[in-house]
């Protein structure tokens, strides 16, 4: 009860706050570059489409309506060159200042619209935000684009060029709908940005991917007959890089890019410190104390990218790509002196090497038909070639005369094919979406030393889907279905798994400012194919690793409720959320006895029987300075549960974290920091990293410089962990790269372009294969 008088008195308390008066509405129209735009048209309907009042903009693109009354309306923004924006302005009832509204060339409309703050329009599964000039020029690549917009729910380090939601969970990146390779992401041009679409709630389209969320860039590409840039980003005091290439050209209807990403780590002070305990035969305990010493750990991953692009506006959009990525980290080390009571001191070293490279060849169609219809076509092929070695050693003075050895290699081969068709198709009030995939593989892994074994495994998927969405009345609403047919076969043995994913979304407007939206989705998880292989490893004298081939897919239901509010000055979401996963794919350990007395923990994996998660968190975001200044904050709990057929599991964690931004004039800063995101699944509590980092720029022109400080004041460095709450096993370990504490970096990017104009089109969807099916 006393939860609801609360809740009352706030609505009451905002609700107070809106009072009868004329309603007027004022805006200012730019263009893409912020320039203003004169004497656009701007004419306001009734959602009736009955005429109210009309003016254009003055020679700064303002403009202003008065005397106007408390309705809901529709504004429409025009100007001869630009596409047309539409706005739905619902329970119009004081005076609107929408801001800058931005025309865009060859842009897709906003259908149905709210507008709820000058740049942020919100859609039913997605938020659209138009970014603001100071972070177009406080920003020289597409994640530092995100770092300053500050968006809910997502942890964006452009230091390490990674996007998390605040859980740790995947964010699918694409530019004009394509899915972007992280070479692609860093090299976009802010300038170059219409908009965000943050795609919170992702639907069925998104579905096989397993992403938590999707970022996409609307761009608008540069047009000049011959573009390019460099961009660097190095650490002064370490070994750490990320550093890029590119160029584009045109002539005529085509366009052809060429480009080239680096990025490599190379560091010296790398260690791993373990506690174990290991419950032995005779109801006796083993505990060994691992105590890390410092290994290198190095990579290099070369991505080299060829385009060619032929676009006839309006009709079709023809693009190849030909590309590779090769990675190469000849150090994944580490050493540990391991203190066991009543035992002498050992030493062990883990010794890692992990080689590949992955060619391959996307070609895109996309026909644009008449009646806001359009098909596309994407075919994929790829070959992986993969290496890798392990070996792990233990011995009492040098390495030379070890007392135990366990070496294996595998030599991996791939060949997958990925074809992709869709259909869109958009009616008055009602939007359909569907489409189909295919995937074929084939791959063949020899493994070799300890193991000698050689897994053929083909397996292939079928997966077809279809949305609809719409507005009733003043429901939002979005409803799809994905279904699935996966097939898997390893040395004649073979599974098939059918999968069934619906998606329900609602989205309501509650009062000025406010939105209600609820998600449901069910989804399955299929096994990996390295968890199908019942290939056996050996990682210690008394630990095995092996996989286990009568595992079955298991389904999760996620349902999500979010309550959003905000004006120009805060913004805020409270959102909660709860997942059930029936028969779970999670540990499995047991302990093998021999009759000679020798005994051997075996790691493996199983059909468990419920996993759970109970979510609460707020975001809240507080324009301090408009456009110049904004802080923002998080916090939140999870409540997890986890149940096995020989455990069961409970866990509490907190979290929190913000950032800053500050744009005045040419100079730029951002700060960010959080504490460890903690999580349970199966029997193993994983805690995350801390986040802390901080970012100075100034930009000149086209050149833009700064420096940077990673993980300040952490002596510690980067550190994460995990335990294990096993009743055979417990372990608790910690890994620890003190070469990324107090990490000064230095950054530079510059472009340029000049000749001629050439509209490349925009492929809106990308196939690629990733998996390997390698056990590590």
């Amino acid at each position: 009860m006393k939860t609801h008088i609360i809740y009352l008195l706030f609505t009451f308390c905002i609700l107070s706050g809106i009072y009868a008066q004329n309603v007027s509405i004022s805006g200012r129209v730019t263009d893409a570059k912020g320039e203003p735009v004169a004497f656009a048209n701007i004419a306001l309907q009734r959602t009736d489409s009955s005429f109210v009042t009309g003016c254009t903009s003055d020679d700064k693109g303002s403009f202003k309506m008065q005397g106007l009354t408390v309705d809901n309306y529709l504004l429409q923004v025009s100007f001869v060159g630009y596409v047309p924006q539409v706005f739905r302005l619902d329970n119009l009832n004081r005076p609107l200042d929408i801001g800058d509204i931005i025309l865009m060339e060859d842009a897709v409309m906003l259908e149905g619209v709210t507008v709820t703050a000058s740049n942020v329009v919100k859609k039913l599964d997605r938020q659209i935000i138009m970014p603001s000039q100071k972070q177009v020029k406080a920003s020289s690549s597409g994640y530092e684009l995100l770092t300053h917009m500050q968006l809910p729910g997502l942890k964006v380090n452009a230091f390490q060029r990674t996007v998390n939601t605040i859980s740790g969970g995947s964010v699918q990146l694409r530019i004009n709908d394509m899915e972007a390779t992280e070479a692609q992401v860093q090299s976009l041009r802010p300038n170059e940005v219409l908009r965000v679409e943050y795609i919170d709630n992702p639907g069925v389209r998104y579905a096989d991917s397993g992403a938590e969320a999707v970022i996409n860039y609307v761009v608008k590409r540069a047009q000049s007959g011959i573009s390019g840039g460099v961009s660097i980003m190095n650490a002064v005091t370490t070994g750490f890089g990320n550093d890029q290439v590119y160029l584009r050209a045109n002539h005529k209807l085509s366009e052809f890019g060429l480009s080239y990403y680096v990025s490599y780590r190379d560091y010296d002070d790398r260690y791993v410190n373990e506690d174990q305990i290991f419950e032995i035969p005779g109801n006796e305990k083993r505990n060994r104390i691992l105590d890390g010493i410092s290994t290198p750990f190095n990579y290099v991953d070369h991505s080299i990218e060829a385009t060619y692009n032929l676009t006839k506006p309006d009709k079709y959009v023809f693009n190849a790509m030909f590309a590779t990525s090769i990675f190469d980290s000849p150090h994944a080390d580490f050493g540990q002196r391991i203190h066991e009571s009543g035992k002498e001191d050992l030493y062990s070293y883990t010794r890692a090497i992990n080689k590949s490279s992955s060619p391959s060849l996307d070609l895109y169609y996309k026909r644009s038909l008449s009646g806001k219809q359009e098909l596309m076509f994407n075919v994929v092929g790829t070959y992986i070639s993969s290496d890798y070695e392990r070996g792990y050693s233990e011995y009492v003075d040098t390495p030379e005369n070890p007392l135990s050895v366990y070496d294996y290699s595998t030599d991996g081969a791939r060949y997958s094919l990925i074809g992709e068709g869709a259909y869109k198709k958009s009616f008055e009030k009602v939007r359909l979406s569907a489409g189909l995939k295919y995937q074929q593989a084939c791959t063949r892994n020899r493994y070799t030393g300890s193991v000698d074994e050689t897994a053929d495994m083909h397996n292939s998927n079928l997966y077809a889907y279809t949305q609809v969405q719409g507005q009733w009345m003043k429901l939002n609403y979005g409803v799809g279905v994905g279904v699935s047919r996966q097939t898997f076969d390893e040395s004649g043995e073979g599974f098939t798994f059918y999968t069934f994913r619906p998606v329900v979304q609602l989205s309501y407007p509650v009062f000025k400012g406010a939105s209600l939206r609820y998600t449901f989705n069910s989804y399955p998880s299929l096994p990996s194919l390295s968890s199908l292989s019942d290939i056996r490893q050996q990682v210690t004298d008394i630990e095995v690793n092996r996989g286990n081939r009568e595992l079955a897919p298991y389904r999760s239901y996620n349902n999500r409720l979010q309550f959003s509010w905000g004006n120009k000055i805060v913004s805020t979401q409270l959102t909660g959320s709860y997942l059930y996963s029936k028969n779970p794919i999670m540990q499995q350990i047991e302990r093998v006895d021999f009759e000679d007395g020798n005994y051997e923990f075996q790691y493996g994996i199983a059909n468990q029987k419920s996993y759970s998660k109970l979510n609460g968190q707020l975001y809240v975001e507080v324009s301090v300075i408009p456009d110049i200044l904004s802080v923002s904050g998080y916090g939140g709990v999870n409540r997890f549960e986890s149940k096995g057929h020989l455990y069961s599991h409970t866990y509490t964690a907190w979290y929190a974290g913000g950032d800053v931004s500050l744009n005045y004039k040419n100079f730029s800063f951002y700060g960010d920091i959080s504490n460890r995101y903690e999580s349970l699944w199966g029997e193993a509590v994983n805690y995350g990293e801390k986040s802390c980092s901080l970012q100075c720029s100034y930009k000149w022109k086209t050149l833009n410089f700064g420096v940077g400080i990673l993980y300040p004041f952490m002596s510690e460095g980067w550190s994460a962990g995990s335990k294990l709450m096993n009743n055979l096993v417990r372990k608790e370990e910690w890994t620890y790269i003190k070469d990324n504490g107090n990490m000064f970096v230095f950054t530079c990017s510059w472009d340029f372009n000049s000749g001629r104009q050439h509209k490349a089109g925009k492929k809106t969807m990308n196939n690629v294969d990733k998996e390997t099916g390698i056990v590590q």
